[in-house]
């Protein structure tokens, strides 16, 4: 029963996982059909690619969500049929440029790499490429494995809202980086946990019983009924997460200071039942981006709830104008509130 109601995963998919193993070198089209790989969402590849199998991962994966090439090398290839135009020598250890933007397009009108959530990258892995994961704007996961990071190419993650997760201790290597810096760089592995809490289940409860800290979850998803233990287990012990999905759980109110300082935190959805955006709940969160969209039936937001969230593009109010708008929502800059007549909403609860 306890399995039914809790999934903990670490790189995990509902979908099938698809596992390869490339001999050689350019011979991933020769492994996988056309047909096929239109169909994979999964793909982990092993032994050796280099940018012939990346120009084809591009070109015919269109609905891949997760590639896990840590088992892979990336090895060197010379001639006119990897990712760029014309005849290119392409290095051993590098993400070659324009992975997943073919080069003159643009990233709006990409096909390749627009449902692309989570990347694993192999080993060793010296350099991203020019533009190699440009309008990649689904990519919330990037998961290296070296304690250096490795050199980024001008725009390799434009477009990107990525947690890069990175070996226990490294992360303040990767900070100190500037190609890096506007990163959440976090350590240890990307922990996803989905709970179903009330009736007796707290949320610390449900993941103590899985094996879990609150404190090591990044990925949360929560369904039932949230008490006020449960938002106090979020703000007080969950200094990891990158995103929530609350959009399954009827809490009415998000209580003050509930986000606040989660400087790791991408993306929320909130509950479909949401009336009330306490005090400061958002305040600090200067990675939250793209839209923020509140359920209809919001009618209050109070003082300083999206203070410092500088990167978040804007506010949607769904339904009608909240009756209740607390002072300096966004502190000194401009309101970001707009209402649905005036934005659209992209239906995902975030738009980059």
């Amino acid at each position: 029963m306890l399995a039914a109601i809790l999934m903990v995963a670490v790189w995990a998919g509902a979908q099938k996982r698809y596992v390869r193993y490339v001999p050689k070198g350019g011979t991933l089209s020769k492994l996988i059909s056309p047909s096929e790989a239109a169909g994979i969402r999964n793909l982990e590849l092993q032994g050796k690619v280099n940018a012939v199998d990346f120009r084809y991962l591009r070109d015919s994966f269109p609905n891949l969500g997760l590639l896990n090439l840590s088992g892979a090398s990336i090895v060197r290839y010379t001639g006119r049929e990897g990712t760029e135009k014309g005849f290119t020598v392409y290095k051993a250890n590098s993400i070659p440029a324009y992975a997943f933007c073919p080069p003159g397009v643009d990233s709006t009108r990409q096909t390749g790499g627009r449902r692309l959530r989570t990347v694993v990258l192999p080993k060793d892995i010296k350099v991203i490429g020019q533009d190699a994961f440009k309008g990649c704007g689904n990519l919330y996961v990037l998961k290296l494995s070296q304690s250096e990071p490795p050199m980024l190419e001008p725009g390799a993650l434009a477009d990107t809202l990525t947690a890069v997760f990175v070996p226990d201790g490294c992360s303040d290597a990767y900070q100190m980086s500037e190609e890096w810096k506007r990163f959440a760089v976090v350590d240890g592995k990307a922990v996803r946990a989905r709970v179903r809490v009330g009736n007796g289940r707290t949320l610390e409860g449900e993941l103590m019983r899985a094996g879990l800290q609150p404190r090591e979850v990044c990925f949360l998803s929560v369904t039932g009924r949230m008490s006020e233990d449960d938002f106090l287990t979020v703000r007080n012990y969950m200094p990891r997460l990158v995103e929530i999905d609350l959009s399954r759980c009827n809490a009415e109110s998000i209580p003050p200071y509930t986000f606040s300082q989660k400087r790791y935190l991408l993306h929320v959805q909130l509950p479909s039942d949401l009336k009330r955006i306490g005090q400061r709940a958002f305040s600090g969160c200067g990675r939250l981006a793209g839209t923020l969209t509140l359920p209809p039936g919001v009618v209050a937001i109070e003082y300083g709830a999206f203070i410092g969230c500088d990167h978040l593009r804007q506010v949607l109010v769904t339904g009608t104008a909240p009756t209740t708008l607390g002072e300096n929502l966004f502190g000194e800059e401009p309101s970001r509130l707009v209402y649905a007549t005036e934005g659209e909403d992209d239906g995902t609860g975030n738009s980059d």
